[in-house]
């Protein structure tokens, strides 16, 4: 068996950033040379999600109208040390995760038809990283 390692940096733009990375993972597990197999793809922060999902924002959109329902962002939280925003943006990963798994088949992800990754930004403009870890034969 064989282990491939990488990380990614994401630039995100702010509060509630989607991002799609479904094809900068691709192209890790291309050079990794493992035909089947896993991929693990997991942020290194505590206030963004790896999702996979649809790309539509009416998505995006309904997801963060849930969320305003049950975080609400003018609530009073225990952690406020840089805010309610924070506070929820550390709810919203808790509650999305932080990693996602994706089958490896002939070199490739295995991913639907309209499946993608996307890297969820819940607090402010950073720059981020993932690792990227695929395993197989």
């Amino acid at each position: 068996m064989k282990v491939h390692q990488d990380r990614i940096k994401v630039e995100t733009k702010g509060l509630n950033d989607f991002i799609i990375i479904t094809d900068r993972i691709e192209k890790i597990v291309g050079e990794s040379k493992i035909n089947k197999g896993m991929a693990f793809v997991n942020s290194l922060h505590t206030t963004t999600a790896i999702i996979i999902q649809e790309n539509d924002p009416t998505i995006f959109k309904d997801m963060l109208d849930l969320f305003e329902k049950i975080l609400p962002s003018n609530k009073k939280y225990e952690h406020m040390e840089e805010g309610s925003v924070n506070a929820v943006a550390h709810q919203k990963q808790n509650l999305l995760g932080n990693s996602v798994s994706i089958p490896v088949e002939e070199g490739k992800l295995v991913l639907g038809r309209w499946q993608d990754i996307l890297f969820l930004e819940f607090f402010e403009p950073r720059q981020r990283e993932a690792v990227v870890t695929i395993i197989g034969d």
